[in-house]
């Protein structure tokens, strides 16, 4: 048993090789040929080390064989460097791709925190909905939750309108809702369940799918509805009625949906301001399974 856990202990340590490798000033603790361990670097692998580990490493014996096994890999590190294996084209190769992948993520981080960062500030400012405006809208629509409905509903979702035109086409002259949604529809999550969506309410989808939705008989199907998402031919399965919900009940999922419908707006302003403009023939590749990369495989 102790033999698995000295493993699992020598794997983790291994696997915080990265952190190893910054440098930490402090009072030097062990010497491996011209590398030395510092205290700090002892210190920051243990705040890294998982929780499980934490407890037995706080221990005098834990933190003895925790350095004993930094040393064990310094070693290794030590004589594989002066075996010139970070010379050779194979691990160069290796560490630029690692690089440009740490780049990306970089990138792809700081991206990711501005754009949340500026949302907070729209939602703060442009985009914020006031109890007012809450309160207002469900007096507006008081009857949607004074007698809400559900529905039940599938849907194909598909990229263009002649698409979509040629699917309700193949519907009306009697093909199965069920076999098209798998073999056509471009949302996964619902076509592998032949176009069938979850049960929802006003106010939890976007407005055109719901307007065309709830405007359905049951068993109808609609006419191609554009959406931010493309053309949905939509097929209403039934409908229940559901408890009342008072104001304050609803109000926070209300609030929700103004914000998402003050959004929309807001992208649809930006995007004309912006004059986006798609290169559908180019658009249409993100079909391929195979992404593109700088460097094809030989």
């Amino acid at each position: 048993m102790k033999r698995t856990y000295f493993s699992t202990v020598f794997v983790l340590s291994a696997g915080l090789l990265v952190i190893g490798c910054q440098k930490s000033k402090g009072p030097v603790v062990a010497e491996v040929g011209s590398e030395k361990i510092t205290l700090g670097d002892i210190q920051m692998r243990l705040a890294d080390a998982p929780p499980a580990y934490q407890h037995y490493i706080a221990s005098p014996t834990g933190r003895k064989e925790f350095l004993n096994l930094i040393i064990r890999e310094k070693v290794v590190l030590t004589e594989a460097r002066r075996s010139g294996l970070d010379k050779e084209d194979s691990f160069k190769k290796e560490i630029g791709r690692f690089e440009q992948n740490v780049q990306r993520q970089l990138i792809e981080y700081k991206d990711n925190l501005l754009v949340e960062s500026y949302l907070r500030k729209l939602r703060s400012k442009d985009l914020a909905v006031t109890d007012a405006d809450v309160q207002k809208y469900f007096d507006e629509h008081r009857n949607l939750y004074e007698h809400p409905v559900e529905l039940q509903a599938s849907h194909i979702l598909v990229e263009t309108r002649e698409q979509a035109e040629a699917i309700l086409a193949q519907l009306k002259a009697g093909q199965p809702f069920e076999k098209l949604a798998k073999e056509n529809s471009k949302d996964p999550a619902s076509a592998a369940n032949g176009g069938k969506l979850p049960p929802f309410r006003h106010g939890t989808l976007v407005p055109e799918f719901e307007n065309a939705a709830f405007a359905l008989t049951n068993a109808q199907l609609s006419q191609p509805v554009q959406t931010q998402f493309g053309f949905h031919i939509i097929k209403k399965a039934g409908s229940k009625n559901l408890p009342p919900r008072p104001y304050a009940d609803a109000k926070e999922d209300i609030r929700r949906m103004l914000e998402r419908t003050k959004f929309d707006q807001w992208v649809k302003e930006r995007q004309a301001k912006l004059k986006v403009r798609i290169d559908e023939p180019t658009a249409a590749l993100l079909s391929a399974t195979t992404p593109p990369t700088q460097e094809q495989p030989q």
